[in-house]
C-alpha cells in the first residue's frame, strides 16, 4: 500500500459524493426547466455550494480524523504505518483530490453563471 493507491481510493470515494451531488443539482435544474433564467441562475447557485464544501473539505482534511474517512474504510489490508504517517497520507491525498474537485466544480459554477447572465439579457429566452 502507497501513496498512489491511497490517492486512488481517494479519488473514488470523492468522486462518488460529487456523482451524488451532480445528480441533486440536475434534479433540481430538470424541475426548474420551465423557466430556462431561473434553472441556469439555480444551477449556478448550486454547483457554487458545490465548491464551496469541497473547498471547506479540502481544508480541513489533513486534520481530519483519517479513521472517520470512506477512504480507510476501503482499504482492505491496513498497511502498519505509525498513525501519524497514515493520517498524514490520506489527509493529504483527500486535501488534493477535494481540491482538484473544487476547482473543476468552480469553473462550472462560471460557465453556469455566463449562461443565467446570456440568457437574462437576450430577449426572448424566457
Amino acid at each position: 500500500m502507497d501513496y498512489d493507491d491511497i490517492r486512488r481510493y481517494a479519488e473514488v470515494s470523492v468522486r462518488r459524493g460529487c456523482g451524488f451531488a451532480l445528480i441533486a443539482i440536475f434534479s433540481a435544474m430538470v424541475g426548474a426547466s420551465a423557466e430556462p433564467d431561473i434553472c441556469f441562475r439555480l444551477g449556478a447557485a448550486l454547483a457554487a455550494l458545490m465548491t464551496v464544501v469541497l473547498y471547506w473539505r479540502g481544508r480541513t482534511a489533513p486534520t481530519r480524523n483519517f479513521r472517520r474517512t470512506e477512504v480507510w474504510l476501503m482499504i482492505e489490508d491496513a498497511p502498519a504505518l505509525p498513525r501519524e504517517r497514515l493520517q498524514g497520507m490520506i489527509g493529504t491525498a483527500l486535501a488534493e483530490v477535494y481540491m482538484a474537485h473544487a476547482w473543476i466544480a468552480a469553473w462550472t459554477t462560471l460557465l453556469l453563471c455566463a449562461v443565467a447572465a446570456v440568457m437574462a439579457v437576450t430577449p426572448g429566452a424566457r
